[in-house]
């Protein structure tokens, strides 16, 4: 008998829609951006000030992101889209998020807004185009997702080039 169910239920996982994976979002100044869950080993909300955050012994390096990828340009609140999952607004409270790679090095991210949930199925992550490098330091985005009437475009984060690129 455990043979037969068995192989039911094979034949019934193929019938069974991708619910997706998990991704954390968070925005860094004009855009969103996600990580995988498992990339993600602390999230600190920040008040006036970034902690230093130690990690066996040593602090961590932390990093604005926002700064690296679009320059020093400042954004006015009213210039960044609005991201809304699952029906509520993804607040833009500050949080510093600190990542982990596959080889368990970490670094800390600063982010504009508190990191929300989020799943997204394999067939809904594209390529970057080309036309990004163009505008951005992208050598460690590797996709997106197409913007839709529900959802604006995130864009993914390779969590271990994004290290490398920080602590190499």
């Amino acid at each position: 008998m455990p043979d037969i169910s068995s192989l039911r239920s094979k034949r019934l996982s193929g019938l069974r829609p991708d619910t997706g994976k998990q991704y954390v979002v968070f925005r860094l100044r004009l855009g969103w951006f996600i990580l995988p869950i498992e990339a993600i080993y602390r999230v600190i909300p920040l008040e006036k000030h970034i902690p230093t955050v130690t990690f066996a012994g040593k602090p961590l390096p932390i990093v604005d992101l926002g700064k690296l990828l679009f320059g020093k340009n400042k954004t006015q609140l009213n210039q960044f889209p609005q991201l809304i999952i699952n029906g509520a607004l993804v607040a833009s409270k500050p949080s510093l998020i600190i990542v982990r790679g596959q080889t368990d090095k970490l670094v800390g991210v600063l982010s504009n807004s508190q990191p929300a949930l989020q799943r997204i199925a394999a067939d809904q992550l594209v390529s970057l185009p080309p036309t990004y490098s163009q505008h951005w330091k992208v050598d460690f985005i590797d996709s997106m997702t197409l913007p839709s009437e529900q959802r604006i475009s995130l864009f993914s984060i390779d969590r271990d080039r994004l290290i490398a690129k920080l602590l190499g």
